[in-house]
């Protein structure tokens, strides 16, 4: 009688412990989870505001480097026009005129040349320098289409765009308002400036 009465006894505390033990385990696994659940309510805004933040700054490194990059092709296009208006026309002008033709015809666009004689002033003439600019950044010479892929690169209000001559160098500038493309502080504007300089063609002879 008395060995059953301890054997229900022993067996009685077991299940208790086993009980304990299991409830005790519960309250671990919950804690954890609640703890993993605030740490991950911490981390993860964090993460995601460093990641759209720095994502805005690669945003605005691949907009310059695209202004940067038209800049060049311009500066480079518009450094050939002096060979090409005076040098070649001057040695034959038969043979320049079927070029340019032949040329403008080929590119179907006349913005990737000019017979104007920009050269010959301090500065070069905004219509030249803009038609040249917007037609190697969209590749057509559409401003509209231009302004648009501005806008959409985060460029705010219209471009600045300047060249100046001076001893045979032409000098483009490009000034822009850029801004954020995450700005959660509502920070104002960048002011950015561009500069390309290159030597003109075929003024070494005038």
């Amino acid at each position: 009688m008395m060995g059953k009465e301890e054997n229900d006894k022993m067996k009685s505390n077991r299940n208790h412990v086993e009980d304990t033990v299991e409830n005790n385990l519960k309250e671990t696994l919950l804690r954890e989870r609640a703890s993993v659940t605030l740490e991950a309510a911490i981390i993860l805004p964090i993460f995601c505001f460093l990641f759209m933040a720095l994502n805005g700054v690669f945003f605005v490194f691949s907009a310059q480097n695209q202004v940067m990059h038209t800049l060049v092709q311009t500066a480079n296009s518009l450094s050939l026009d002096p060979y090409w208006n005076e040098k070649i026309r001057l040695e034959n002008t038969s043979v320049s005129t079927i070029l340019q033709r032949f040329e403008r015809y080929a590119v179907r666009d006349q913005s990737f040349s000019s017979a104007e004689s920009w050269h010959k002033n301090e500065t070069v003439s905004s219509g030249v320098l803009e038609d040249r600019f917007y037609s190697y950044f969209t590749g057509d010479g559409n401003k509209l289409s231009a302004y648009t892929k501005l806008k959409k690169l985060g460029v705010v209000g219209n471009m600045e765009l300047s060249g100046t001559v001076n001893n045979g160098d032409l000098t483009l500038v490009a000034k822009y308002k850029m801004k954020f493309w995450f700005n959660l502080f509502k920070t104002e504007p960048l002011d950015l400036s561009q500069k390309v300089k290159v030597h003109l063609w075929g003024l070494e002879d005038y």
